[in-house]
């Protein structure tokens, strides 16, 4: 996650623990103005039903903080003596007790449930593009498909913020990406003809901009070619998983050109 997406979580998490501080004031406000019908078995009611949304909303942290609030508040107004942090009766401290593990074992539950509803959603979406990936991989004509049409594709279907294959000759790195590139027969007989093929990515300075995660492609144990990404939300290993695809298609090809090679020699 870049700085401006956890300046913006930051910022939502900040709201959401005001505004739910905000409810549990207001429903403590409620309860006690109508306290002819309310009692404090429903105010324990609204709080835990607060701290429920506050898990559904938010996260852990904000579950947490609006756990803690509602207890304090459920202590000062409605456990004798009123008005005070004090407790007297010893009943008083378990429910006291009870009422904060509730809220804590709500909060936890809930955030889990919620965080572990948004992974799977996640993870579906990202093997439905892997699938859509792989299929398009696949069906490109070798003569037809290039490192920066692959790099351009993965993009498009990943939804990547940045997306370019690098590889090493002349001397120096090479990124692919956009609509303009040489064939990649080409690209990959020049990668194949180098035979000092240094593996120090810290020689892609010109794009280590913040965020960019750099995986290797290899052929069998060797460096084939390097992926640059930047995405906020594809996972390292669904990107590793894309450049196992990529370095797949590329052996292929390498497989067909040598055949090819031995049959003209032949």
């Amino acid at each position: 996650m870049n700085f401006a997406s956890r300046h913006r979580a930051t910022l939502r998490r900040s709201w959401l623990i005001f505004f739910f501080a905000a409810a549990i004031l207001g429903a403590t406000w409620l309860t006690l103005e109508f306290g002819t019908i309310t009692n404090a078995p429903t105010a324990a009611f609204i709080f835990l039903i607060l701290v429920l949304l506050s898990a559904f909303l938010g996260d852990l942290a904000v579950a947490i903080t609006t756990s803690v609030a509602a207890t304090l508040c459920f202590n000062y107004f409605y456990l004798p003596p009123v008005g005070t942090f004090h407790i007297d009766a010893f009943s008083d401290w378990v429910s006291l007790a009870a009422f904060l593990l509730t809220a804590v074992a709500i909060s936890s539950l809930t955030s889990s449930a919620v965080s572990n509803k948004a992974r799977a959603d996640e993870l579906g979406k990202t093997l439905t593009q892997l699938k859509a990936f792989g299929v398009w991989l696949l069906s490109i004509p070798d003569d037809r498909l290039t490192l920066s049409g692959i790099a351009e594709e993965a993009t498009r279907i990943f939804s990547l913020e940045y997306c370019s294959i690098h590889v090493y000759s002349e001397g120096k790195w090479r990124h692919f990406m956009g609509a303009a590139a040489s064939d990649i027969s080409r690209e990959i007989a020049n990668q194949l003809s180098l035979k000092d093929h240094p593996t120090d990515l810290m020689e892609l300075v010109d794009e280590n901009a913040l965020g960019v995660r750099y995986i290797q492609i290899h052929q069998g144990t060797a460096l084939l070619a390097v992926l640059a990404v930047r995405s906020v939300t594809l996972p390292t290993n669904a990107i590793g998983t894309i450049a196992y695809m990529i370095g797949g298609r590329l052996m292929e090809i390498i497989k067909n050109q040598q055949l090819f090679c031995r049959n003209a020699d032949q």
